[in-house]
């Protein structure tokens, strides 16, 4: 009987990226080659074989999560070798103060990602990338017969979240789930439900803060710091820019060795990140996503801002609050700064805002935001309805928890919607449907379709424009836009998505 991965493995030959040889393997001795190792059938009751691609600061606590999980860590792999030795390290210290979870010394270092996606023995990976890698290594993961978890933003555009989804859909049953782990919160879940079992009437508006759109790319060179920009010998920095231009190294886009910043430097660059808006969009985004039942498709107009240019040079030019996504049902999205709130909902009946640790509810009256609005919801002044629920932090009196459950006990005993309830976190819903092969709380249609949505904002910040959406086809509509927007311009060195 031919399992499912060896299917997979099979199919995918002609249509998988070419595997390089086995170049950069830091470990010594003999590795196999995917096509000299033996295929493994594993049944769904068996704990799965993991890797982890990337191990920067998100990288290394997504490898304690799943070392928690019912998994077997066997392959670690990042670009600088400092970190991935580390990495090795943390895998066989872990298993070496708890026997029964797994092998010292079984777990292997790798500089190429493609080293890791041919070994037929790995069933899972992690990857914990720059966002201009996630949908190539994704791709590959996938149509090796692996599954896989990846951080959020999804994708580097809008481009490469079609083809993540398509290739997700042509495995016919692989699993991914993206990092969106706010899915797994009791208060946005709360939330959610609320708003789409119309406890707050019809959502009219959705106000979600964070932070700018990208930036140009700069040379990063520190005046107080000369030697961040002098060569790394333990990076490979042509591997680590991959796909985009080959920049001029420098400690900011990538840290030396195990760094304890992040370096939001690659996040907010054109050229490897959609700044804020892939960054905290892609969570509050998300949360929006979910409350107004859009998971399978989004906005049909993007309406540019109007907010005052910054005259900073660095953000080049380029607004920072104030574009608006709009609904076909009339609902619409604006992107606001950083605030007490993640994601609020504005219905015809009421309130719903929602952060991490943090939830409010007000019922009985239709509201629609101004600034007046914001700004009392923001302070728990808001008196234009009833507060149902309230709580931002502990001088608020109760708990987070508590506030929501509030809400849930008046609004949600018989709902008739009930959503995605994940058990024990995000990782956890993973390994569980690495056994069900059922789709996790963040699949790939979740995750794609949320990384549209923050590149839609960031691409009208970039063009400063407005256009027609589709959302069927992710595509421009009536004319507007330019459809060379959506992707990479060139992809360097055959990396193309």
């Amino acid at each position: 009987m031919i399992n499912r991965r060896s299917f997979i493995k099979k199919s995918a030959l002609f249509s998988a990226p070419m595997i390089l040889p086995f170049a950069g393997c830091y470990s010594s001795g003999p590795v196999s080659s995917g096509k000299d190792a033996p295929v493994v059938s594993r049944t769904r009751n068996e704990i799965p074989n993991m890797a982890f691609i990337g191990i920067g600061i998100q990288g290394r606590g997504l490898l304690n999560n799943f070392l928690n999980q019912d998994v077997h860590v066997v392959a670690v792999c990042d670009v600088d070798k400092v970190r991935c030795a580390d990495a090795r390290k943390r895998v066989d210290d872990y298993y070496s103060r708890n026997p029964g979870k797994g092998t010292p010394g079984n777990c292997r270092m790798y500089r190429d990602f493609r080293e890791v996606i041919a070994r037929d023995d790995i069933d899972m990976v992690c990857i914990a990338t720059p966002d201009h890698w996630h949908s190539y290594i994704t791709i590959a993961a996938i149509k090796s017969g692996k599954d896989v978890y990846c951080e959020k933003p999804l994708t580097y555009n809008i481009a490469e979240a079609k083809a993540v989804m398509k290739a997700v859909a042509d495995s016919r049953g692989g699993i991914l789930q993206t990092g969106a782990m706010q899915r797994s919160g009791f208060e946005f879940r709360t939330a959610a439900e609320l708003v789409r079992n119309g406890c707050i009437g019809k959502v009219t508006h959705v106000d979600c803060n964070f932070g700018g759109p990208s930036r140009p790319h700069r040379d990063y060179e520190n005046p107080n710091n000369p030697a961040e920009g002098l060569p790394n010998p333990d990076v490979d920095f042509d591997m680590w820019c991959g796909g985009a231009p080959l920049v001029k190294y420098s400690d900011r886009l990538a840290p030396r060795g195990v760094n304890n910043f992040f370096p939001m430097f690659w996040r907010m660059d054109d050229l490897f990140g959609s700044g804020y808006c892939g960054d905290w969009g892609a969570h509050h985004l998300d949360i929006a996503q979910w409350g107004l039942g859009m998971d399978d498709s989004g906005p049909v107009k993007v309406i540019k801002s109007t907010s005052e240019i910054p005259s900073d040079p660095i953000l080049g030019g380029r607004r920072q609050e104030g574009v608006q996504l709009v609904f076909a049902d009339g609902a619409i999205l604006r992107h606001n700064p950083f605030s007490t709130w993640g994601t609020v909902f504005y219905g015809t009946e009421g309130i719903v805002a929602v952060n991490r640790g943090k939830f409010a509810m007000w019922h009985d009256k239709a509201c629609t935001p101004d600034d007046t609005v914001r700004e009392a919801i923001q302070k728990g002044t808001f008196d234009g309805a009833r507060k149902v629920a309230f709580y931002t932090r502990k001088e608020d009196g109760g708990s987070c928890e508590g506030a929501a459950t509030a809400a849930r006990r008046e609004f949600l005993k018989e709902a008739k919607i009930q959503l995605y309830q994940t058990k024990g976190g995000h990782p956890a819903d993973l390994v569980k449907c690495f056994k069900t092969r059922e789709k996790p709380c963040s699949n790939e249609i979740v995750g794609g379709r949320a990384a549209v949505l923050c590149h839609l904002c960031n691409l009208s910040y970039v063009r400063d424009v407005s256009f027609d959406w589709n959302p069927e086809s992710n595509t421009f509509a009536n004319g507007t836009g330019d459809a060379k927007w959506l992707v990479r311009p060139e992809y360097r060195n055959g990396w193309k998505v």
